[in-house]
């Protein structure tokens, strides 16, 4: 009767030269790091702080900031202003640009388990940049026209034929304009007295600085590259529809 053997074979010369090396390796870069954090002393200035920080910057370098719980890398924002008629006085005017997302970011500063509802403003921001990024620059161009005599399945068209190979890009920014056209309708309806016939929304983003000036400015120092787009007709949306919307904007 055969009997298997279940000893592992003996690791070769090769093998154990790699691990090794790897090893002085670690060793030596936890060393390097470790003269790097730690205050001036003899053995520092023999070293040389310029040697050290050649070694650790920039591919090392960290920054205590994009460790925390709340760093923050990107930052988006949805503004809607809205067209509005009094039908008493006959008269349209037109409100300020609200800033959504800073309105959001303010009820839910110390809310651990936000609702989802308050989540959209932030989520239609990041999906438009992300159809705008993926159109040329004449359909950049087409979706900042008016629309709200003609439908938007005029601008549909239009896109398509200034950029068929983006079929794909243009059928994606159709669907969240629908989608931010409705939301920036029925929030403007929760907000305003009148009747909202037209909305218009615009949608910015900005990144982190790159790391050679986190230590001088921060995300918020950096400006929003925007993304406005035309007004579009205001959606009227059912009177239990708007009334649960009603609630979401007064919360």
């Amino acid at each position: 009767m055969s009997v298997t053997s279940t000893d592992m074979p003996a690791p070769r010369p090769w093998q154990r030269r790699i691990v090794v090396a790897l090893a002085v390796l670690a060793v030596g870069h936890s060393v390097v790091l470790a003269f790097w954090l730690s205050p001036q002393s003899p053995v520092r200035q023999v070293i040389g702080g310029r040697a050290l920080a050649t070694y650790v910057n920039p591919y090392f370098e960290q920054s205590w900031s994009g460790l925390a719980p709340n760093a923050q890398f990107v930052d988006e924002s949805f503004l809607v202003r809205a067209q509005v008629r009094d039908d008493d006085a006959g008269k349209n005017r037109v409100t300020a640009w609200v800033d959504i997302t800073a309105a959001e970011n303010d009820a839910l500063r110390h809310d651990l388990d936000p609702a989802r509802t308050h989540l959209m403003a932030r989520k239609l921001a990041t999906n438009l940049n992300g159809a705008m990024f993926g159109l040329n620059a004449k359909q950049r161009a087409l979706v900042r026209e008016t629309y709200t005599k003609d439908p938007t399945t005029l601008l549909r068209g239009r896109l398509l034929a200034a950029g068929a190979d983006r079929r794909a890009a243009v059928e994606t920014y159709m669907t969240y304009d629908l989608m931010a056209t409705r939301f920036a309708s029925m929030y403007a309806q929760a907000r305003v007295e009148g009747r909202v016939i037209a909305v218009q929304y615009r949608v910015g983003r900005r990144t982190v600085p790159p790391v050679s000036e986190v230590a001088t400015s921060s995300l918020r120092d950096k400006d929003f590259r925007w993304f406005t787009f035309g007004y579009r007709l205001g959606y009227r949306a059912s009177f239990e529809a708007q009334s649960a919307f009603d609630d979401y904007v007064k919360d």
